[in-house]
């Protein structure tokens, strides 16, 4: 992984005060004449390209249309490389171009074009800021980092870095796969990818004019990943505070412009490659450059393969998905034991249940539960906190911070027994009631891992009820947690396996908080784990 290097040290990314080529219009470029061809072997060569490279490319498509020995033509059109990368995968019906040239060779994991060859363009992904700053992906990954961390940090929290949407953006997604390489080596490193994932959805920023056009864009200290191109665009058009721009220390990937074929006519393949040979001479590297992309950038470090492009922005859209999630306390005698100094069992899985809320977004919904025995009448359960999305207001405060305070509040009730099979298949039950295909739907139940309610429905009444009543179309989750020594690993794990769930056993306060983490994190396989 290539670090900083020295030339680009943190300053102001200025437009050239001349020779900048603009262009006005994001249409098509269509030359009509061609001398010397029959009209019955002319060729006009679609070609989709990446709006902002678009300027760029008109001298070429000139050139290229001068030269001896074509009967083509080529029309030039600014597209979206998601809108055509959505077309090409046959997602949509929408016109396929003969040739694209797309901003990152990351489409290419979706939409396999027959043939890839050369950068046109180069621009290495920056962390733009209205002030200047010393570039770090800790910007990006701390927040995440302390939303897992066993001591939160105390202070003000700083700018969190606005990422473009990794579903619609090559910037978005470089962003994730640099930090899906750094988190690789990092402990709770999966837990830490599924905090930033929350924190992307709640501060995208389409633009750089968009996240530093304001007054408070610099007094705020505002980050926002983009490309270096875009900050150069940006400070050209003077919309807004100037814009700096630096390559993180830790190093950073690029948009490399590909030229691709999409087409498979043999006239229009060999036009195109034709074409290409144009594209990738100096006349247009220096075309290009006057537009603030680099064609010799060497900043990148190694390019994700496509297994690697394809895995993290599936478990992007995965992890991105909102929670609906029950979750359930065993609040019986037995978790009065202590498990750390001043710590029994009950609150140290609220704590963790406190630590987990950290990485659901606002829109995920939670509810909360308690069990033990008896607790209303003859029923082991009892609803504290009704299933509600995390950023709606209850009176004057969130659900979130209504959910932290009752978390808090638990009690241990000691002449209690534990009634979990009664309590699972309710709250199994009132999940399904209330599914939403849109959300991962999830019970979560905190116990001490053992049933001991003899007038409760017994092992094989709650093992055949979750068999029957689960429904993969429809599914619904059941991940147990066991604290303590007397776990029934055995019964509990077939409880789980029959909603494709999982059980996992914590001796401690901090295995605790690893496990749970990491079940939150397997949203990314969910309902297949």
């Amino acid at each position: 992984m290539n670090g900083r290097s020295p030339r680009r040290r943190l300053v102001p990314i200025l437009a050239a005060a001349a020779g900048v080529l603009v262009l006005t219009g994001v249409g098509a470029y269509a030359f009509a004449e061609i001398a010397g061809c029959a009209s019955e072997d002319r060729i006009t060569l679609d070609v989709a390209v990446a709006p902002e490279l678009l300027p760029g490319l008109d001298g070429a498509a000139r050139r290229f249309e001068r030269s001896t020995g074509t009967c083509a033509r080529v029309r030039l059109q600014g597209v979206d490389p998601a809108a055509v990368s959505t077309s090409l995968s046959g997602r949509d019906e929408g016109a396929r171009p003969d040739a694209w040239i797309p901003d990152s060779t990351f489409w290419t994991a979706f939409a396999k074009p027959s043939y890839t060859g050369g950068s046109v363009a180069r621009s290495p992904i920056v962390l733009a800021t209205a002030a200047p700053a010393d570039p770090s992906w800790k910007l990006l990954l701390g927040p995440a980092a302390a939303a897992v961390s066993e001591r939160p940090p105390t202070g003000p929290a700083g700018p969190r870095p606005q990422v473009p949407d990794p579903t619609r953006s090559a910037v978005g997604l470089a962003a994730l796969l640099m930090a899906d390489r750094l988190l690789a080596v990092v402990p709770d490193g999966r837990a830490v990818f599924t905090g930033l994932v929350r924190a992307v959805r709640e501060t995208t920023a389409p633009t750089v004019d968009e996240a530093l056009g304001s007054k408070d864009a610099v007094e705020g200290g505002a980050v926002v990943v983009a490309s270096e191109q875009a900050v150069f665009e940006h400070n050209r058009r003077g919309l807004g505070p100037r814009a700096y721009g630096g390559v993180p220390n830790e190093g950073t990937l690029s948009l490399d412009y590909p030229f691709t074929i999409v087409t498979r006519d043999r006239g229009r393949v060999s036009a195109a490659k034709r074409l290409e040979r144009v594209l990738l001479a100096r006349e247009t590297r220096e075309d290009v450059r006057r537009l603030g992309f680099d064609p010799d950038d060497q900043e990148g470090a190694r390019p994700p393969g496509t297994a690697d492009v394809r895995r993290v922005a599936e478990a992007y859209a995965r992890l991105a998905l909102p929670t609906r999630l029950l979750v359930l306390f065993d609040v019986s005698g037995s978790m009065a034991e202590r498990v750390a100094p001043g710590l029994d069992r009950l609150q140290a899985t609220a704590h963790v249940g406190q630590a987990g809320l950290q990485l659901l977004a606002d829109d995920s919904e939670l509810g909360v539960w308690e069990f033990s025995t008896r607790l209303r009448g003859s029923r082991d359960w009892a609803e504290r906190v009704p299933i509600a999305p995390l950023g709606d207001r209850v009176g004057s405060v969130t659900q979130r911070q209504r959910i932290l305070t009752d978390l808090g509040a638990l009690r241990v009730r000691r002449d209690g027994d534990t009634g979990l099979y009664e309590s699972l298949l309710a709250a199994f039950r009132e999940m399904k009631r209330g599914y939403k295909p849109e959300m991962v739907n999830t019970v979560l139940v905190f116990t001490d891992g053992r049933n001991d309610d003899e007038g409760g429905p017994s092992f094989a009444q709650t093992l055949a009820g979750l068999e029957a009543e689960y429904d993969p179309t429809q599914p619904v989750q059941v991940i147990l947690q066991g604290f303590g020594e007397d776990v029934d690993v055995n019964l509990l794990t077939r409880l789980a396996e029959a909603t494709h769930g999982v059980v996992q056993v914590a001796r401690t306060p901090q295995e605790s908080r690893r496990l749970l983490l990491e079940a939150m994190s397997r949203r990314v396989c969910t309902p297949n784990c």
